[in-house]
């Protein structure tokens, strides 16, 4: 009992309690992560120049001619033996940091809409998120925490969302933490068997929100700051309506439900067969998870591997797919006759700058922060509000939550994270409209 409690307790404080600090309210963790950014200060990007080319040298160089202290320990052959088209991604992601931080070569690659962007802001970020998740995330994962809110929300979650009750803290870790943080959370429990394929891609395609303050950040960006409060509550009722709806559509509706066939299932049974009440039961099965977590000396190992597994495999990935995304999206027309068809429905809804918004929405498949650039330079107040949300409701960018999902076991394919970021557009567009009107913006 003891077990569960304390470390639980911890991992709640760490990741669900907002705090004030410095006259703004913060979490824990998010206090500890700007810590450790203003503390290396300008060492911070050349360290993560470093963690890229070493780690991508050292998975070439293991292919070519196995390294023995690697190959002798099972969980580092496999984060250093990819295969051939994840190695490939790795080089090129390690070749476009080294030009981008030493400003070789073209500017395209370079400029600050492009590699800058993910080295200098993207990537630092992640960094932090991946050794403060990959440390303290199991905190609230392997000392039962999450069995005894599966027991609370389950009967309304399975209805509602079609996911175990243990997926709200998914949720909240993303809403009130970071939306990479809950992510990656996610994987996690898939990986470890915790959640079937369905249900992973269900939450993190749905739940996955970036945090509140980064929703501030978004709304004073494109010009809405003073209005926050409706902002936000809109983002949070087209959220739960896409949350509803999308389990119900194609291609999460289709998704095979069998679970990680490296770990297999070790999701705790739902159904309640010794007449106890469903709280009772969570609790038995919290108590039974919490006997089984590791101690001190095996949290410190498995954080660090934790840590080290997401820095090596989504990194330099995430460096080459974001600076390749936002490349086509800041030098080429392809996302302008893209949109189009988006900046046909908008104007269905009489949204001023219809085809501009059409654009801008679906360049956030590359990236959140590009529609909310494009929106603070519109002049009508329902677009930029509307794209503001949007930039938000979208979930699924390739320069983060996207990467992390391709290197992850998760079976979602580009094709699939594609058609639901399309599918989340046409739902939320009516609902945004809707309450742009019930609030009187439009």
């Amino acid at each position: 009992m003891l077990k569960l409690i304390f470390p639980s307790l911890l991992g709640v404080l760490l990741f669900l309690v907002p705090v004030r600090y410095n006259g703004s309210s913060e979490l824990i963790v998010g206090i500890i992560g700007n810590f450790i950014k203003k503390g290396l200060g300008a060492a911070l990007i050349p360290i993560v120049v470093v963690v890229i080319v070493v780690s991508t040298l050292i998975t070439v160089i293991h292919k070519l001619h196995p390294i023995p202290q690697i190959a002798k320990r099972e969980k580092l052959n496999e984060l250093f033996s990819p295969d051939a088209f994840w190695t490939v991604v790795r080089i090129i992601g390690a070749v476009l940091a080294l030009i981008t931080y030493f400003r070789v070569g073209t500017e395209v690659i370079w400029s600050a809409d492009t590699g800058s962007n993910m080295l200098e802001t993207i990537l630092p970020t992640c960094m932090m998120w991946y050794l403060i998740g990959g440390f303290f995330l199991p905190l609230l994962t392997d000392y039962g925490l999450m069995e005894l809110l599966s027991s609370i929300f389950t009967r309304v979650s399975r209805v509602l969302f079609k996911v175990p009750g243990r997926a709200m803290i998914d949720c909240v870790t993303s809403w009130m933490g970071s939306s990479v943080c809950g992510a990656y959370l996610t994987i996690s429990q898939f990986e470890n068997g915790l959640y079937n394929a369905k249900e992973a891609a269900i939450i993190i395609c749905n739940f996955s929100l970036l945090s509140v303050s980064l929703c501030s950040l978004i709304a004073s960006m494109v010009g809405v700051g003073d209005m926050f409060g409706v902002f936000y509550l809109t983002i949070v009722i087209a959220g739960i309506a896409c949350a509803i709806i999308m389990p119900r559509l194609w291609p999460l509706s289709r998704f095979p439900e069998n679970y990680d066939s490296v770990s297999g299932k070790r999701a705790p049974d739902e159904t309640n067969v010794g007449g106890v009440s469903g709280l009772k039961l969570g609790y038995m099965q919290a108590c039974a998870r919490a006997k089984e977590a590791p101690g001190f000396g095996e949290f410190v190992k498995r954080g660090a591997f934790s840590a080290l597994n997401l820095m090596v495999s989504t990194m330099s990935c995430i460096m080459a797919f974001g600076t390749i995304a936002l490349i086509i999206a800041t030098y080429t027309n392809i996302f302008d006759y893209l949109g189009m068809p988006l900046g046909y429905y908008l104007s269905l809804f009489k949204i001023p700058e219809a085809m501009q918004a059409g654009s801008a929405i679906l360049v956030g498949f590359a990236d959140q922060f590009i529609p909310v650039i494009i929106g603070g330079t519109m002049t009508a107040l329902p677009t930029k509000f509307l794209v503001g949300c949007m930039s938000i409701l979208q979930i699924v960018y390739i320069t983060d939550i996207g990467t992390l999902i391709l290197t992850s076991r998760v079976p979602l394919n580009l094709w699939q994270m594609f058609v639901i970021f399309i599918e989340r557009i046409v739902i939320s567009i009516p609902i945004v409209v809707l309450c742009m009107r019930l609030f009187g913006i439009m």
